[in-house]
């Protein structure tokens, strides 16, 4: 049942007086105590407005419990006067006679045990956090004292149990079937606990908190106050645009989530932090020879409740993110930073926003026209320079499903590809493609990175490659293609700075030939004969002498004589007779 169905039941079962002993169920955190105590306060009856409350925490035994409700009587009997005034005639003349016989008598909590049956008769007792009791008060003691005083002493409970936490559940059910008359369970949804939650802990985000708290079926009231913090205290008071908070909102209420443990069976970071990654990808390529497994299936549920919140990667953001919720501390300059980079793009940001929209309902809304659906495809043309290529793929794939959609799924392609060419978006052309993208994208981003290797100098790539500690395909295939008379050329122009610089890291990838030949090709051995061609010729003056003592300082002189031929490089071994 719902929270407001749960409230509405309670309420009939409370006015039946047969109904002794109520059990209300459910998850913890959904919500359990706060609709007791909305019950209690708007209830016209005395014995419900006056119950008494106990909490079974840190409780080792029966008669600690008894204190606790005796001690509980003094504020609701100054509240409703008239529902105590039999047990405080039973209390005093109890101490009277108690006293006659021992003045230790005097003391309540000694009182407390003798007189309970007289203070407890057909009052109305709340027995609250029971699966948090000491282990030493047993399940059996507690449903002991219930069923004394409820056969006895005319007394009713109301039992609040955390249904997902109770241990000894055998004993549970058995005790259930001879104690409580009836059980309702509470099936708090998203809605109402975020309703509670809210207003608790208010945001100037709710609107947004709430759809994403919704997707990710929250129902711990505790969990989602925990998110609409972390949120308030990431975010802060800035006035960020829909298609910013569309960006941030989902993210950090689903990693706290996932911190909390507030989602069933939910995703951990590492999972969140890796989506749209290349391994990421790798899983969902299908392979006909293996059989789904449980966990296949557990991740591909993961994927889908991603997609719904709109998050089909991550980046520094989420990290940041992650890091907050892992450590507790917070760096707001990296907030900053990050949401300014996300406002300085806004465009951008509201661009890819309209396009999750339309590939959300090309994806779910199954009702949706077709001509619809391709009208709004058609507004994303103008803007399909801002979003990325990925997302330029998934648009053009859907819409070609649809009558006259291709068309226009060429349209947006077409512009992105007229725009990157002109310089717009910016593309790592050495990234690997992490998942499918569009050949004409392919193709056009091919010929880009041909002009850019056209233009790219030996020395540019060997300065990458020291700048970066690393080189990509692009350093690659010019150092592999850069002939002797590329770097002759290169060495003989060289400012006297750089020169240092490119010729001593040429003398390391020399002298580490074997870890660099597969990637390199034959660069070195073409970097030394360039050398050689310097060193020999009468002409080079200085540089002929400056070449030769570097050589000489690694003890590769040698192979700067005529003769010297290193790794066998140029011998034709075709035909040797």
């Amino acid at each position: 049942m719902s929270l407001q169905e749960t409230k509405d039941h309670l309420i009939q079962l409370l006015a039946d007086p047969d109904n002794k002993v109520i059990a209300l169920s459910g998850k913890w955190g959904t919500g359990k105590s706060h609709l007791w105590r909305e019950v209690q306060a708007a209830s016209t009856d005395e014995t419900t407005k006056g119950a008494l409350y106990v909490s079974l925490f840190g409780l080792s035994d029966i008669d600690q419990l008894k204190r606790k409700l005796i001690e509980s009587v003094v504020p609701v009997a100054e509240s409703h006067p008239g529902l105590w005034d039999g047990a405080k005639r039973t209390m005093n003349s109890g101490i009277k006679v108690l006293e006659s016989f021992h003045k230790g008598f005097g003391a309540l909590s000694d009182l407390s045990l003798l007189l309970a049956p007289a203070m407890l008769r057909e009052k109305m007792i709340v027995i609250d956090d029971i699966e948090r009791k000491h282990e030493k008060l047993s399940v059996d003691e507690v449903m002991g004292f219930i069923d004394q005083y409820s056969q006895q002493y005319g007394s009713r409970f109301v039992l609040i149990l955390n249904s997902d936490q109770l241990a000894q559940r055998p004993v549970w059910d058995t005790l259930r079937e001879k104690v409580i008359d009836q059980e309702i369970r509470l099936l708090t949804t998203p809605e109402e606990a975020f309703e509670i939650a809210i207003k608790i802990a208010p945001s100037p985000y709710s609107a947004q908190i709430k759809k994403a708290a919704g997707t990710c079926g929250l129902t711990n009231i505790r969990v989602v106050q925990r998110v609409i913090r972390s949120v308030n205290r990431i975010l802060g008071e800035r006035n960020l645009a829909d298609a910013i908070l569309v960006r941030v909102v989902p993210s950090i209420v689903l990693l706290t989530a996932i911190n909390y443990k507030g989602i069933d069976d939910g995703p951990d970071f590492q999972f969140v932090l890796a989506i749209g990654s290349a391994s990421d990808i790798a899983d969902l390529i299908p392979n006909k020879d293996k059989k789904p497994t449980a966990e296949d299936n557990r991740r591909a549920r993961w994927r889908l409740l991603l997609r719904e919140l709109n998050i089909t990667r991550c980046d520094e953001f989420e990290t940041l993110v992650v890091q907050f919720l892992e450590s507790g501390q917070f760096d707001a300059s990296k907030v900053t930073a990050i949401i300014d980079h996300y406002v300085a793009e806004t465009d951008k940001m509201e661009a890819h926003h309209k396009a999750n929209k339309l590939l959300d309902r090309l994806y779910w809304d199954h009702r949706a026209e077709e001509a619809d659906l391709v009208a709004q495809a058609e507004k994303l043309v103008s803007v399909a320079h801002l979003l990325h290529a990925y997302t330029v793929t998934d648009l053009d794939k859907a819409l070609t499903q649809l009558a006259g959609g291709g068309a226009i799924g060429q349209k947006i392609v077409q512009t992105w590809i007229a725009a990157f060419l002109a310089g717009q978006p910016e593309i790592d052309h050495d990234a690997p493609y992490r998942r499918p993208v569009h050949p004409d994208i392919i193709n056009a981003i091919s010929a880009i990175k041909t002009r850019t290797q056209a233009k790219t100098t030996v020395f540019d790539a060997c300065i990458h490659i020291i700048k970066h500690s690393g080189w990509g395909t692009l350093q690659e295939v010019v150092m592999k293609n850069a002939t002797v008379e590329d770097f002759e050329s290169t060495i003989k122009g060289l400012a006297v700075d750089d020169f240092a610089v490119f010729v001593r890291r040429m003398l390391e990838i020399r002298l580490q030939r074997e870890s660099y030949i597969a990637h390199f090709g034959s660069a070195a051995d073409h970097f030394v004969e360039a050398c050689r061609n310097i060193v020999n010729d009468p002409h080079s003056g200085r540089l002929g002498s400056l070449v030769k003592r570097l050589f000489d300082e690694v003890n590769l002189g040698a192979e700067l004589t005529p003769q010297a031929n290193p790794a066998g490089a140029g011998i034709d071994t075709s035909a040797t007779a």
